[in-house]
């Protein structure tokens, strides 16, 4: 459901209906011609909004448990999405495709994080932080137990 913040009404502006189970996670596309967002879920499934039709475009299917994390690079073309699978995936923005899955092998992914106008991302898992950089498999700093 979207809801509004403003004024007093309290019903929701519309729904977006389609995951199986509960969402966990739900991000805005940084940029781009059309609204999207991106959720995460615990039917194991990613989906891709349009925020203006209240349409799931595309649902991305690889992950083996709850997706905890999903989020569209601000400037790169890729997708990242996180689970308690103990993965990362890296999917293609435009062609929704798998590009890569990364594991680190630190446990459940809970957190994704990107910097606009770089290509690092951080995970964040529950033995502890990854820092990496994409375009190389090879953590740029890792901190865990």
């Amino acid at each position: 459901k979207v809801w509004g913040v403003s004024g007093s009404s309290t019903s929701a502006h519309f729904s977006m209906t389609g995951h199986q189970r509960g969402v966990n996670c739900v991000e805005y596309a940084p940029s781009g011609d059309k609204p999207y967002l991106i959720s995460g879920s615990d039917d194991r499934t990613v989906k891709i909004w349009d925020y203006q039709t209240h349409n799931c475009i595309q649902t991305l299917v690889g992950h083996s448990n709850n997706v905890s994390a999903a989020l569209f690079h601000p400037t790169l073309p890729i997708i990242l999405t996180g689970s308690e699978d103990n993965t990362v995936r890296i999917w293609h923005a435009a062609t929704y495709r798998l590009e890569a899955p990364l594991n680190y092998f630190l446990e459940r992914v809970w957190s994704l994080a990107v910097l606009k106008g770089s290509n690092a991302a951080a995970i964040g898992y529950d033995e502890g932080t990854v820092v990496i950089k994409l375009g190389s498999e090879e953590p740029v700093v890792s901190m865990h137990s």
